[in-house]
Formats: C-alpha cells, structure tokens, sequence
C-alpha cells in the first residue's frame, strides 16, 4: 500500500506497513472499550433478526406467554440483549485490513471530537423537555422515556472509554517508509510529453488536509 503526500512542491511517496494482527487485535479492543452500549427487550414468538453490521452480546430470552395462530399456537418469548455501536474507526480499520488505500487517507483524517458524549445527549434532552409545552402531554412522556433511556445507557456505558487513546495507538502501528519524491512540475512535464493524463492520485499536503491531487 502506497501513501502520497505532497511537501510544498514535491510528491513524496511512502510505503505503509504494519503488523495485521496487531491491528486487528486495536479493532477488537475498540468494539468492546469504545462502543455504544444500548440495551434492548422486545416481546415475539420469533427470535429478533440481527443485522451483519451489529454487534451483539449477553443475549438471552425468557417464555413469557403464548401466541395463538389459526394452524398452531408459538410460544412468546422476551428478548434481551445488549447491542453494541462501534466507533466509524472501526469500519476504516475494516477496509485498511482489506487493502483499500484510501481508507488510510480517512483515518489520517479522522476526527475524534465529532463523537457527542451521553451526558452532552442527556443535557440536550433535558433541554429539549423544557421547551416542550406543559399541556403536550404526548411530547412530554416521549421526552422523558428518552431521557430514562439515556440515563439507562450512561449506566451501562460509565466504563467506556474514548476512542482517541486508541486513534492514537493505531497510528503508531502504521509504518511510514519514504520510497521516492519527484518535484510536482516534473511530473506535468511528463504529462504534457508524453501526451497522457495520469491518474489522479489522492494525497495529503504538509497541512494533513487530504485531498486529490489534480494534474494538467
């Protein structure tokens, strides 16, 4: 995997390396220290159909009645199960492991303030409890399920950690070999010689602002 970077007016070219075990081993640690835990109940006579993308734990389910159809009776169950919200991180990492370049780009520009925390989500719900008007009896039983819902996951969540200690040990695992620089002049004369446009290349400037680097 080749990493570009433009430095004032040279294209560097860099070898990325790392260790995969390691970096799937920082991927799994995130999913379980860095998700959102939400735990979820429902009542059916069918076991509840988990997407591929969710990520599911301390599931179990309890007979809590039956159901009645015209060619057969199901038992009822109550389901539980914790469901877990992993980080965008983790879906980069993903697609890093996959061998796909640009989701480097992404992770070396991935910001970790964007991530809004339970207490800032419950101080927005109170707010929003508030303003509702005293005679919405509706609204106002809807806002206060939220906020016990909230409450109830920063209870399950108080040992959750942030995901930026581990942004930054996935970047120390990534391995930045210098392999060649060709000023970026030289490169457009070679264009304009030979008559062929190459590729764009997506690269990040001395700034770390990735973009795509655009030849004429």
């Amino acid at each position: 995997m080749y990493y570009f970077r433009k430095n004032k007016e040279n294209l560097e070219k860099y070898s990325i390396s790392f260790n995969k075990k390691q970096v799937e081993k920082l991927k799994e640690d995130i999913i379980l220290n860095c998700s959102f835990i939400e735990h979820k109940t429902c009542r059916s006579d069918y076991d509840p159909l988990f997407l591929n993308d969710k990520i599911i734990k301390d599931y179990f389910k309890t007979k809590v009645g039956e159901k009645e159809y015209f060619e057969e009776t199901r038992n009822v169950y109550l389901h539980e199960y914790n469901e877990y919200e992993s980080p965008y991180l983790v879906h980069l990492i993903t697609r890093l492991l996959s061998g796909e370049a640009k989701a480097l780009y992404e992770i070396l520009n991935y910001d970790t303030s964007s991530f809004i925390s339970i207490d800032e989500q419950i101080r927005l719900t109170n707010l929003e409890l508030s303003s509702v008007d005293i005679t919405d009896i509706e609204k106002k039983k809807e806002k206060l399920e939220q906020l016990e819902n909230l409450l109830k996951s920063k209870e399950l969540n108080e040992k959750q950690k942030s995901v930026e200690e581990y942004y930054q040990k996935l970047l120390k695992l990534l391995k930045f070999t210098l392999v060649d620089t060709i000023l970026i002049s030289d490169l457009e004369r070679v264009e304009k010689f030979s008559g062929i446009d190459l590729d764009s290349r997506q690269v990040e400037d001395n700034k770390g602002v990735s973009k795509t680097l655009k030849k004429k």
